[in-house]
């Protein structure tokens, strides 16, 4: 009996550690240690726990100490080893395979982060002394979380997963290389048709150059006030604007359609091929 009430708190105490990354699903995950030994560790820490009473200085304590020693590859190697024990629990293979996951992408201080700050320990504790099983109570606690708190529970997750962020960083180092590629090949076509190669840098007024080298009127933008149908024809503005700069440098159709379609390419032939003048003003 002793044994069953440990293998239960263990698994609370592990879905207590997984309960972000079902707040977009509805239930919760055990896990944690490395062969007997961390298991046995876990156990330990689980009879100090008073499942009537989960503390969060508890809990964190025992994610201390059980990662200070193991890695959350080790802690998710075990899990596997250990699924079929976690499943006569009642805890799906689903729910097993999404804590696998979360231990392999995501880094114990961010772990760690959510747990402390997170995880409402007061409504995991009545939901216990209502009577709840473990995954019971921590599920009911999931559905039970106030909207805005998943919604930041989940950027925290989103964040905290290492491919993730990692795609997230260099996606935005792209997007800032061609920003500032893109300013510096503005500044030499404003130059080439004797405008400005500053105006690239000023946001409204960048624009307002560019309408003018396309021989467009820059009063035209004031159509972005027309709600809806006003941004519809901006849209259709923006794309015609590629095929009036193309002209406008004494090229055809079908440049118009590469500075549409592969924009930095086109404008840094239109930038840096010295054989094409503006024609603009003839």
């Amino acid at each position: 009996m002793k044994k069953i009430k440990n293998l239960n708190v263990i698994i609370l105490i592990i879905s207590v550690f997984m309960i972000f990354q079902f707040i977009f699903f509805s239930n919760v995950i055990a896990t944690n240690s490395k062969e007997e030994q961390i298991k046995k560790q876990v156990e330990e820490y689980a009879q100090n726990i008073d499942l009537n009473n989960i503390k969060k200085e508890d809990v964190l304590k025992a994610y201390d100490e059980i990662t200070k020693n193991y890695d959350n590859e080790e802690i998710s190697n075990l899990l596997e080893e250990h699924k079929s024990e976690l499943k006569d629990q009642g805890v799906s293979e689903e729910i097993i395979n999404y804590g696998k996951e979360l231990l392999e992408t995501t880094d114990k201080e961010n772990i760690r982060e959510i747990i402390d700050e997170n995880i409402d320990f007061e409504t995991l504790n009545k939901k216990l002394e209502q009577g709840y099983e473990a995954k019971e109570a921590v599920t009911q606690a999931i559905e039970e979380t106030p909207l805005k708190d998943k919604m930041i529970l989940a950027i925290k997750l989103i964040w905290s997963n290492t491919i993730i962020r990692t795609i997230i960083i260099i996606v935005s180092i792209i997007i800032c290389v061609l920003f500032v590629y893109g300013t510096i090949l503005r500044w030499i076509i404003y130059k080439k048709a004797s405008k400005h190669g500053w105006a690239a840098i000023i946001p409204l007024y960048r624009q307002i150059v560019m309408y003018k080298i396309c021989n467009l009127s820059p009063f035209l933008m004031l159509i972005w006030l027309i709600p809806v149908l006003g941004w519809l024809v901006m849209i259709a503005i923006a794309i015609m604007k590629r095929f009036m700069l193309a002209k406008s440098f004494g090229r055809g159709t079908s440049f118009g359609f590469g500075l549409l379609f592969l924009q930095p390419i086109f404008q840094s032939i239109l930038a840096f091929n010295k054989n094409i003048k503006y024609e603009g003003d003839k």
